[in-house]
């Protein structure tokens, strides 16, 4: 006759226990959450300089040149929703010389237009132009233009 150990007896009783336990169905992971509404940032996306605007603040038709009594329209492209952004913009002369800076704020909803524009009855001097646009304060792009005689 064969004496077990009480070392292998319960060895044994463990590993008849585990075998014929059956272990529970996990829960059904709970489902996750809706993605997050996308956040839209407010910025600008364009900016054009023209002779003529059209009625929804865009350029009719985008140039770099002008001629002297040409009046110049900066048109800046914004998306997004804001409750009151600021649009700067900033028309020098070559050699840095501010010509006319002013600002507007806005509250748009979605993509917008913003227009800005100078003249100069006597005419503008022939040479190199830039318009600077700043988001609130921040700066959002140039463009580069010229006044040339006809």
């Amino acid at each position: 006759m064969r004496i077990i150990s009480p070392i292998a007896a319960v060895l044994t009783a463990g590993l008849v226990t585990v075998a014929g336990c059956k272990k529970a169905d996990a829960p059904a992971p709970a489902p996750l959450p809706p993605p997050p509404a996308a956040v839209v940032v407010f910025r600008v996306t364009g900016l054009e300089v023209g002779k003529s605007i059209l009625p929804d603040k865009s350029v009719s038709n985008p140039t770099s040149i002008f001629a002297p009594r040409d009046t110049v329209y900066a048109s800046v492209a914004t998306e997004g929703t804001s409750a009151g952004a600021t649009i700067r913009a900033r028309f020098t002369f070559s050699d840095g010389q501010l010509v006319n800076e002013s600002s507007q704020t806005i509250a748009p909803t979605g993509p917008a237009r913003t227009e800005f524009h100078i003249s100069r009855p006597n005419g503008w001097p022939v040479g190199k132009y830039r318009v600077e646009v700043f988001l609130d304060s921040l700066p959002a792009g140039f463009k580069e233009y010229e006044v040339k005689r006809p």
